[in-house]
């Protein structure tokens, strides 16, 4: 395994390549072959609460590691797995917002971004409740651990792939 930090860690997170070539190419890689070890939200909310390396080895490396043994074994993944690239990203913050479809999720990206919820107007996830009454302690909690500029590269990262 190699580990690459970059410069401005641990505000950015270490990459990590297999080059030994145990793991398969096909099974969870980035574009840049490096290891897709989680969507990036998912890493994001991991790393921050304590980036340290031993961190990201416990809990990010390792969960990678014994799902490739897992699936190796079993053909068959341990907890499940997301789907690659945009659509996983989307699963990713439906399953954060407790959502149900990729529709809302999106939508629901979008007025985070532009501050668009309002307390007495319709909760973006369809529900027909209040948004204070439905998503708003959601809300508040996921800005207290996401910084903004996280959700906007994801959400860019969706509208790029879907356009």
């Amino acid at each position: 395994m190699e580990f690459n930090f970059p410069p401005n860690y641990p505000e950015s997170f270490p990459v990590v390549k297999e080059l030994d070539f145990k793991i398969p190419s096909t099974f969870h890689r980035n574009p840049d072959k490096n290891l897709c070890l989680c969507t990036p939200v998912e890493q994001y909310l991991i790393f921050s609460k304590e980036p340290t390396l031993n961190n990201f080895i416990i809990n990010l490396l390792n969960p990678y590691l014994l799902s490739w043994l897992w699936y190796e074994r079993y053909n068959k993944m341990p907890w499940g797995e997301r789907k690659h690239g945009s659509m996983g990203i989307i699963e990713s913050y439906q399953e954060l917002l407790n959502l149900t479809s990729s529709k809302h999720t999106i939508r629901f990206m979008d007025n985070f971004i532009y501050n668009r919820f309002h307390f007495r107007l319709e909760c973006p996830c369809g529900s027909g409740l209040a948004y204070r009454r439905c998503h708003e302690k959601t809300i508040d909690n996921l800005e207290m651990f996401l910084p903004k500029k996280q959700l906007i590269y994801d959400f860019l990262c969706i509208m790029e792939r879907l356009i």
